[in-house]
């Protein structure tokens, strides 16, 4: 190769660096240009669906206090209806009642272990010394009882054999059927529907008592549940300690 030749060479690799030079400030240019715009879009869909999310939140809440208000009008309605209700044979039905109760005596020693009325992870577990958070409300409170993660329509189960004492409905816990266990302990099971007892019937463990219902607007961030609670002489116990 002449001299010539060497210096043609030379002048082409240096036009070519410069062309590249001129490229690589583009290049980046473009690179960070794309990563601005996806991370923008990024933050416009993490915006999007908390705005989504306070939405329903405050949703919720507002159905919570609705049903708040309808609760206690309803409450107030039937206490007045109660009232002036006829009170005939009483004496007669009191006496029906009481010669049904001793034939159908139910009893439970504390230690014996009851079966769980679903089956699901708890949801909430059981708080009264210390706080736990509700998250469609979006506060921290105590918790008498459990919340058991289930299906809507899955069958729920008597614990033990049990006497139904009570059917009532709650804005907080929908349809609710509260059982006498026996020695003082008593059980309650919340969000229900589709019942297949009533007041005054006796269960066997293991009987199919109803179906778990859609949560009320209480629970619609915590999903579908039961809601389970116990007591001993009126105080409330950790249902977790009695149930396998």
């Amino acid at each position: 190769m002449n001299k010539q030749e060497r210096i043609g060479k030379t002048k082409s690799e240096v036009m070519i660096m410069r062309k590249n030079s001129r490229q690589t400030p583009f290049t980046l240019r473009k690179y960070y240009g794309v990563m601005i715009i996806g991370f923008a879009l990024f933050l416009g869909i993490m915006a999007y669906y908390s705005v989504k999310f306070k939405e329903k939140r405050e949703l919720a809440k507002q159905e919570v206090e609705l049903e708040k208000s309808v609760d206690a009008a309803n409450s107030a309605t039937q206490e007045t209806t109660e009232a002036t209700e006829s009170t005939e044979d009483t004496t007669a039905a009191s006496t029906e009642e009481a010669a049904q109760t001793m034939d159908q005596t139910v009893t439970y020693d504390g230690k014996t272990k009851l079966s769980w009325p679903v089956t699901g992870n708890v949801v909430l577990p059981y708080s009264t010394e210390a706080t736990v958070y509700f998250e469609t409300l979006d506060q921290y409170r105590t918790n008498p009882g459990i919340l058991i993660e289930a299906k809507e329509n899955d069958s729920v189960k008597a614990v033990k054999q049990a006497k139904v004492t009570e059917i009532k409905n709650t804005a907080e816990y929908g349809k609710m059927v509260c059982m006498d266990l026996g020695s003082g302990y008593t059980a309650v099971y919340g969000q229900m529907k589709d019942l297949t007892v009533k007041a005054g019937d006796t269960v066997e463990k293991g009987q199919v008592i109803g179906k778990v219902a859609a949560p009320t607007s209480y629970y619609t961030l915590e999903g579908t549940n039961l809601y389970f609670q116990m007591e001993k002489d009126k105080k409330s116990v950790d249902p977790g300690k009695y149930l396998e």
